[in-house]
């Protein structure tokens, strides 16, 4: 196990056993992989809670995160061991040699400088083809709050946490033109408060109502964060703010970055070795003249 082979064929409409990103924003850039995927056999994604939302346009079964359903042929977009070990039942695993994993693997691929493009090599493994940028579909019946039109959206959090939350949130928006929304994830609640100082709030909202929402905005503002992509993936401007982490690695397709100068970017650490996030050091004029270009 381990040797780099050539891919192999599958049996006609093979089923095929997706181990899922961990994160939205990788969910987000897994979306064209996993259309490709399902042209060629059935498919069972296992992901978190939001992939049933996520991926409901697709002809998949969604099932929670843990040992893989019986296949043909497994998928792993997660990067980790324990994904390995999740699919070690299958009798054929495409994945990326990360992680220490290469010898669970049947099939190793070797990862893109872009994480979409790691998913597409992934899925090209299993003799799919895949075409085109994220793009997330809104039913009609979707429903969002009611914000107003051509309002800017600033996301400013990230679950990483400081090294990718720039801090001029609160300038940006008092300098705006136009109404002003911030929005944040699941139990970002108060954090977004203490950030937003008096601007209207959308805290934790489905992924649905979040894309009609996102789609009344003129454009959004965002760390480098899942809702970024999401964002594109329904159609929506997006410039995004980038501290220890760089467009290069994993940037929303579509999207304008704005970046720092400092010299040890990007690092895509989780905290600053330097002890002084210069890498975020960024002028708000700098995000305004991004704006100004959507």
């Amino acid at each position: 196990m381990g040797a780099v082979l050539p891919a192999a064929p599958l049996r006609p409409r093979p089923h095929i056993v997706v181990r899922g990103p961990n994160h939205l924003g990788d969910g987000v850039m897994a979306l064209p992989a996993l259309e490709a995927l399902c042209r060629v056999g059935q498919v069972t994604v296992h992901g978190p809670r939001w992939a049933e939302a996520l991926y409901r346009h697709l002809p998949v079964r969604v099932r929670p995160r843990g040992r893989l359903a019986d296949g043909d042929v497994g998928v792993l977009l997660a990067p980790s061991l324990r994904a390995a070990r999740e699919a070690r039942h299958l009798p054929r695993v495409i994945g990326t040699p990360t992680d220490h994993r290469r010898w669970w693997l049947t099939d190793v691929v070797q990862p893109d400088h872009h994480t979409a493009g790691t998913y597409a090599r992934l899925a090209r493994r299993a003799v799919a083809v895949v075409e085109g940028a994220p793009v997330y579909p809104l039913h009609a019946g979707d429903e969002g709050p009611d914000l107003p039109m051509g309002h800017l959206a600033l996301n400013p959090l990230s679950a990483t946490g400081r090294v990718r939350t720039w801090q001029a949130w609160s300038q940006l928006a008092t300098r705006a033109r136009e109404p002003v929304v911030f929005y944040g994830g699941p139990g970002e609640g108060e954090a977004l408060r203490d950030l937003a100082r008096g601007f209207p709030t959308c805290v934790g909202l489905p992924l649905p109502a979040l894309g009609r929402a996102l789609q009344r905005a003129r454009v959004l503002v965002s760390a480098d964060t899942g809702p970024a992509h999401f964002a594109r993936a329904v159609g929506v401007p997006t410039v995004v703010v980038y501290g220890s982490t760089s467009p290069l690695r994993s940037g929303p397709a579509g999207s304008v970055a704005v970046e720092g100068a400092a010299p040890c970017r990007p690092c895509h650490g989780r905290r600053c070795a330097q002890g002084t996030l210069a890498c975020l050091d960024i002028p708000v004029h700098r995000v305004e003249e991004a704006l100004d270009g959507r």
